[in-house]
């Protein structure tokens, strides 16, 4: 019996660090906020590359693997050194690696992360590969555990597969985290079923958007504030809801009252991974102390600081002892 299985990307992430790109304020489309601009025709230099670990599942279940929960992760990679070196980090991690497909047609997913010194942020560009065709030719309820992780699926047949781990979640009573991807928040009409069997809903605040517009179908609304925002998406039905918005911090409802954590300062080396790193913290404090929406955040707060001191979306990671601190 596993405390959290997993079930997204698994990707090789290239980390370029560079300060020739410029961030340009878009205020007209509330969508696309910022954006990240290079001069055409110009060769980008950078002094280091880094490659590291990363996709949600496996993000996540570095969190919660440090954190102490027994973990599992539902992944696929290509049959490739790649695909080889993620299973291998995954493993050296103490996390369950046998759920994890070999695909013989397309290769390991990456991403090509082009990252800006401080807190100016960061731009993905994904190959998702073998992370599209995730499947489910084995017996799901061979996946015994307390609790699902689910983050982006970006494969055609993903209503499918969510409604097999919903499913199953509802007859063994296993509860269910979500941080659904823009492949899911695109088509509100395929993914509102699910809500319902969502305990804890979390979202950074653009996304949070996408999703209320995208249900009131107008999406040149104005952009709704905090309270309507877990208002309208509580009404679609998931427990607990968690907007993140960057350094201005996190907010959490348990459909009774908004808890807000704000961030804790500290010097930031690389700003990815902090999403899925505030997630795994977040979503390990309510497994060990359910209910409980204010320490949640605060270990989720923590764990996304750890996170953004270091290069990559694994070295920063707190353990169980280190995040203990946080009441």
């Amino acid at each position: 019996m596993f405390d959290i299985i997993t079930i997204g990307g698994a990707t090789r992430d290239i980390i370029f660090k560079t300060e020739e790109g410029l961030v340009i304020k878009n205020p007209k489309d509330p969508l696309r906020e910022k954006l990240l601009a290079f001069e055409l025709g110009a060769k980008i230099y950078s002094d280091r590359v880094w490659f590291e670990l990363g996709g949600g599942a496996c993000n996540t279940a570095s969190s919660f693997a440090k954190l102490g929960l027994k973990t599992g992760v539902l992944a696929r990679v290509g049959k490739d050194r790649e695909g080889e070196g993620i299973i291998n980090d995954l493993a050296n991690l103490g996390i369950e690696t046998k759920f994890i497909q070999k695909d013989s047609k397309l290769a390991t997913g990456f991403s090509f992360i082009i990252s800006l010194p401080g807190e100016k942020g960061h731009t993905i560009f994904s190959y998702r590969g073998a992370n599209d065709n995730l499947d489910l030719r084995f017996k799901i309820s061979d996946l015994r555990t307390k609790w699902f992780s689910i983050s982006s699926l970006s494969m055609k047949n993903w209503e499918k597969i969510l409604g097999e781990f919903f499913k199953l979640a509802f007859q063994e009573k296993i509860q269910v985290a979500w941080n659904p991807g823009l492949v899911q928040l695109r088509d509100y009409k395929k993914m509102k079923k699910f809500l319902p069997g969502t305990e804890i809903l979390v979202l950074n605040k653009d996304e949070a958007r996408e999703l209320v517009l995208r249900n009131k179908k107008n999406l040149k609304a104005n952009p709704p504030g905090l309270k309507s925002l877990f208002k309208e998406i509580c009404k679609m039905g998931p427990k607990v809801v968690v907007i993140t918005c960057g350094r201005r911090g996190a907010y959490g409802f348990d459909s009774k009252k908004i808890y807000f954590q704000k961030i804790i300062p500290v010097k930031v080396a690389d700003t990815t991974g902090a999403g899925d790193a505030f997630y795994g913290g977040f979503v390990t404090s309510f497994i060990y102390n359910p209910g409980n929406v204010r320490r949640a955040l605060k270990w989720g707060t923590a764990n996304a600081a750890g996170v953004i001191t270091k290069i990559g979306t694994q070295k920063g990671l707190l353990t169980l002892k280190q995040i203990k601190k946080y009441k």
